[in-house]
């Protein structure tokens, strides 16, 4: 308890230079650029259209979702939106303390805001994304409704996830290399495991089961059911019990190894 105390003790008091820091890092990332910070749009958008051509049209897997009040390729949207921003938090989070060696081994840097920095950078992506997911579905005739007030809980949830998924992985991927490298291996893998192209609701019982432990599929579902669907987070009170016990589970790892690791990443990295 003591060790989450100092860690928003640590980043609510550095909040300002934890916020510039996130803005360094996108112009950072896309320096050089004509087109700058585009590109953060550009990719996933070529992604989402790319998928709806294969299959939508082409293996026609938009036909009968049960619950859908919007066309295929708004649910295909809005959940791969959702996604793309977890998928970068696999890869970007795990190497968030690798990235800034200078300011880990300052011994008077607060490191804790470090993965703070890296969820709030690809956040502002997110938003970026988001709008545009939007505006796709008002034109698609998937007008605003009271559901999409819900939308800023699941991505605190995301947020939050994605934080202690951050101290995990990075503490991780400091102290064993290889760990990085695995990563880049199974990314591609959580996208064809997260229900991102089917609907997970149309699976059999027990392998729903499975699911409900991947906290992607939970996060992409909560998407969709606030803009496709129309359904409130509580009416599914099993599926949000899950993601809060793997969430319980990530976040008391996170503390352990914060507390055990930190004073060694210094010397390591």
């Amino acid at each position: 308890m003591r060790t989450l105390i100092q860690l928003i003790k640590e980043n609510i008091i550095h909040r300002e230079q934890m916020w510039n820091l996130a803005k360094a890092f996108q112009k950072k990332r896309y320096k050089g650029s004509d087109f700058g910070a585009m590109w953060a749009f550009v990719k996933p958008t070529m992604y989402i259209v790319v998928f709806y051509v294969a299959i939508s049209i082409g293996f026609k897997s938009s036909k009968n979702i049960p619950g859908l009040i919007c066309p295929y390729f708004v649910w295909l949207a809005i959940g791969m939106i959702a996604f793309f921003y977890m998928r970068d938090m696999i890869l970007n989070g795990a190497s968030c303390f690798r990235r800034y060696p200078a300011l880990v081994s300052k011994a008077k840097y607060p490191v804790s805001t470090l993965p703070t920095t890296v969820c709030t950078s690809y956040m502002l992506v997110h938003f970026g994304m988001l709008a545009i997911g939007f505006a796709v579905s008002i034109i698609f005739g998937c007008f605003p409704s009271v559901y999409w007030l819900q939308i800023p809980f699941y991505m605190l949830l995301m947020y939050i996830m994605s934080f202690f998924w951050s101290i995990c992985t990075g503490l991780i991927s400091v102290v064993f290399r290889d760990f990085y490298n695995f990563l880049q291996v199974v990314n591609q893998a959580v996208f064809w495991l997260s229900g991102i192209l089917f609907d997970i609701n149309r699976l059999d019982p027990s392998m729903q089961k499975v699911f409900l432990f991947n906290p992607i599929s939970y996060i992409v579902e909560g998407y969709r059911n606030a803009v496709c669907r129309h359904i409130w987070f509580w009416e599914e009170p099993e599926k949000l019990g899950y993601f809060m016990l793997v969430l319980l589970f990530m976040a008391v790892l996170a503390l352990i190894m914060y507390k055990k690791l930190m004073k060694r990443i210094p010397d390591v990295i």
